[in-house]
């Protein structure tokens, strides 16, 4: 099937061709990071203005801001309360980016030019494991079907990877997909991706910038074990109508950035994407009751009332719609298909108050998420649909006040969740051999309060210390089950079922993180990470990666929070300046209560979902190497990772315990990964990427034997993710061409030409067990005289090829 669907794309995409006439103007990507003199500390909020035109940015935490520009004089005018205002003139005619430092009230403003992310950042930052990503460097990248994708880019960092092409998220140092904590804006985002993995769903022109940190989160963060990935949209800061988007083979998109007031006080961003897929299927018998159609938006307002007071008003949206052959079945139901539908309605609000000195700020933030998948089983030859939804609502509150003290920089804050969890509701929409059915509503309270400093002794040591308190509460009036105290959590061993309110169980406790960087000279520095972070919502599912419509747990009496501990040593050094770099970090972590499954266990509309799960505990450890050239016309990151991360859930039985109680491979266990990204810059007009992959693939569970019942053989398994993948490896092409004919206007364009899995590597997905004679693809015997016989699934077995064209239009 896959490979049908590939066919159609390729002749769709080859149809194209490239004889249309290509009008379109470079453009650069220019970055600035800007730094106090004296503390040698980032600088958040510095207004950086362009000139002509007051297209504009403030900076960011990290004191960086991204503008994309054509080729030409750049006039940039840099401003802050309590530094001195200065304007600078370059000619841009390649990426740039500007390292800038200030040297408080009445000094001058010295701007550095520099070909890469500063040198004295990466050896002094104290925080080990972070990687940021600007929108320009995600365009860059050679993505399915030329989409532009934030999760596929984070997969080119060290110790990120996924369960393959069709992945629900991504793996961070081995940790589980729910294990991250995705967010944009403020705001979680659960179902990160569109099409069952295949693209991310954040708008694409709307990304602003990405930060990933998987070792010493900052002491801000809290609620997830493995990682933070924060996703912030693009600021509006044009003072003139602008728009921008881009026409691809998958989806197209458009985003609009304007003022709406005369004072330019108040502006507005707004962008959006539309997938209508439905078409590609038809041509093909066999998936002709295949669809697909996938939307996602962003809205951004922006006010700044005043120059200490800026307020922001966030929004996203994301919708899916497929239908595929039956994979959920339901008793009574006669149907031959499944309908997923979820979508993600998100909004926040923040104030931002800046000190007047320019020496520290005061962000508040409200935010509410609203997850709702739905699952439909259209009865054959019958209007009835029955209907599976179920939905994940978070409000919460986070005030967060930053100061500098001297060399210092203080951070210390508060902040409220509320979760509500409605784990099922089944509508018979009519049907008469169904009854209807809701599950009980879940909630939960989290409060915590954090502390971080990050410290500056001399010129060689920073150290960020950071704590986080946490207290989490179930919250009633909910149903409250307790089993007989050490033996399996099942119906024989209730020993009461009560319905309860106000508090019905609570956990807490601090976590601690430290960073420490001491640099040895002006091209060498170590550093050291320490970490301690609770999980309070949980996901379960019984599959490698979760469906859409997986179930979400909060903690209660009966499922435990998870906790886990993260040490992490490295190596920052800068081989040759502004030109190579590399880092070397190695880590080991342990988490406590890890969410497991039962074998065989049934999660679907399950009252008491605890007696289908086990608790245990994981491990992972692994190093990282990285080399990254930052200059010239080849640039590009070439990353190692060797890692293992293992599982380990041993009850007082058999039935409470998995693989016999014995060690097994976790299921994102990749001992070996290599990737490359090289970006070759063709003069002014061309730009190559090149992007490969290989790593030995994840584990899978393997049949210990069959019996046969009715002359059908059904497998026995015994053991978990007893065998692995074949090796998986793929090259990736893109080429991007530039304003072929050099002229400036108002609307300006790239086309851009992608392949992905160029020499088409038949990657396995998945490999499924069953009866011999079933269907084509069918591998040999599993044992010497087994009627069972395996069944590889890949996604992408052959080159895809798309094209894509991206604009943007500035009127004046």
């Amino acid at each position: 099937m896959a490979r049908i669907v590939i066919s159609i794309y390729l002749l769709i995409a080859g149809s194209l061709g490239l004889q249309q006439q290509l009008l379109a103007q470079e453009e650069f990507t220019v970055s600035f990071f800007v730094v106090d003199q004296l503390s040698n500390e980032p600088l958040e909020f510095v207004n950086i203005l362009l000139l002509p035109g007051g297209q504009g940015q403030t900076t960011d935490e990290k004191g960086k801001a991204y503008f994309q520009l054509t080729e030409g004089r750049l006039n940039y005018k840099i401003s802050y309360l309590g530094y001195q205002t200065q304007e600078k003139s370059i000619y841009l005619e390649r990426d740039l980016k500007i390292d800038v430092i200030l040297e408080g009230d009445n000094a001058r403003l010295e701007t550095i030019l520099v070909t890469g992310e500063s040198d004295r950042e990466i050896l002094a930052n104290p925080e080990m494991g972070v990687q940021s990503i600007g929108s320009g460097e995600l365009k860059r990248l050679p993505a399915v079907l030329g989409e532009v994708d934030v999760l596929k880019g984070l997969q080119l960092v060290s110790g990120v990877n996924a369960a393959g092409e069709a992945s629900n998220g991504v793996s961070v140092r081995g940790g589980t997909i729910d294990q991250n904590l995705t967010l944009l804006d403020g705001a979680p985002v659960f179902t990160p991706t569109h099409v069952f993995g295949l693209f991310s769903v954040f708008t694409p022109d709307a990304v602003g910038s990405v930060d990933l940190f998987r070792a010493n989160i900052p002491a801000e963060y809290g609620g997830r074990i493995a990682s933070v990935i924060d996703v912030r949209s693009r600021n509006p800061t044009s003072d003139q109508l602008k728009l921008s988007g881009g026409i691809g083979l998958v989806s197209s998109y458009l985003t609009v950035e304007t003022p709406l007031t005369k004072n330019k006080k108040l502006k507005l961003l707004a962008g959006s994407r539309v997938g209508l897929n439905d078409f590609l299927f038809s041509f093909v018998e066999r998936l002709k009751r295949t669809k697909s159609r996938f939307a996602d938006g962003t809205l951004k307002l922006r006010y700044q009332a005043s120059e200490t007071s800026i307020f922001t008003l966030s929004g996203f949206y994301s919708y899916d719609f497929y239908q595929l052959e039956l994979i959920n079945s339901l008793a009574n139901i006669n149907s031959s298909s499944n309908q997923y539908r979820y979508q993600t309605l998100n909004g926040s609000l923040e104030w931002l108050r800046l000190r007047p000195d320019g020496k520290g700020d005061w962000r508040t933030r409200l935010i509410n998420a609203n997850y709702q998948p739905e699952l439909l089983f259209p009865e054959v030859q019958s209007p009835v649909t029955v209907n599976y939804r179920s939905r994940v609502r978070q409000q919460g509150l986070k005030s967060r006040i930053s100061r500098e003290i001297g060399k210092h920089r203080l951070k210390y804050g508060l902040e409220a969740l509320l979760y509500s969890i409605e784990p099922g509701e089944l509508d018979p929409a009519g049907s008469s051999t169904i009854n209807p059915l809701t599950l009980p509503v879940e909630r939960g309270a989290e409060a915590a309060a954090f502390v971080e400093i990050r410290w500056q002794f001399g010129d060689r040591l920073n150290v960020q210390t950071g704590l986080r308190y946490a207290h989490y509460a179930q919250l009633g009036p909910s149903e409250q089950r307790v089993y007989q105290p050490g033996e399996e959590l099942s119906s024989g061993n209730l020993v009461s079922n009560t319905e309860e309110s106000g508090i019905l169980q609570d956990y807490g406790g601090l976590e601690p993180r430290l960073g420490i960087s001491y640099q040895l000279n002006e091209r060498n520095s170590l550093k050291l990470a320490y970490a301690e972070s609770r999980q309070y919502l949980q996901q379960a599912f019984n599959a490698t990666t979760p469906l859409p419509t997986s179930r979400f747990k909060v903690a209660d009496n009966n499922i435990l929070p998870q906790t886990g501990r993260l040490l992490s040593l490295g190596w920052a050094g800068v081989l040759s300046p502004g030109r190579y770099r590399a880092t070397a970090e190695t880590y080991y972590r342990r988490v406590n209560n890890i969410l497991e499954y039962k074998p065989g266990a049934d999660l679907f509309l399950e009252t008491d979902v605890e007696t289908q799960l086990l608790q245990g505990k994981s491990r992972a450890y692994g190093i990282e190497l990285s080399v990254e050239k930052i200059s010239g016309k080849l640039t590009g990151k070439i990353n190692y990772t060797y890692s293992r991360a293992f599982n380990l859930v041993k009850g007082p039985s058999f039935s409470t315990s998995v693989n016999e109680g014995n060690e097994y491979p976790g299921y994102y266990d990749q001992p070996h990964v290599l990737n490359a990204n090289l970006t070759l810059n063709k003069g002014r007009t061309h730009e190559l990427g090149f992007n490969f992959v290989l790593r030995s693939n994840r584990p899978y569970t393997v049949p210990n034997g069959f019996i046969e019942i009715n002359e059908l053989p059904i497998p026995l398994f015994f053991e978990r993710n007893n065998d692995r993948l074949p090796t998986y490896h793929r090259l990736d092409f893109s080429w991007t061409i530039h304003n072929f004919k050099r002229e400036k206007r108002k609307w300006t364009g790239d086309w851009i030409m992608t392949i992905y899995n160029v020499y088409g590597r038949n990657n396995a997905e998945n490999i499924y067990f069953g009866p011999k004679n079933t269907g084509p693809g069918l591998a040999n015997a599993l044992f010497s005289g087994s009627p069972l016989g395996s069944y590889q699934l890949s996604i992408f077995a052959n080159p895809v090829i798309s094209l894509a064209y991206r604009f943007t239009f500035n009127p004046k």
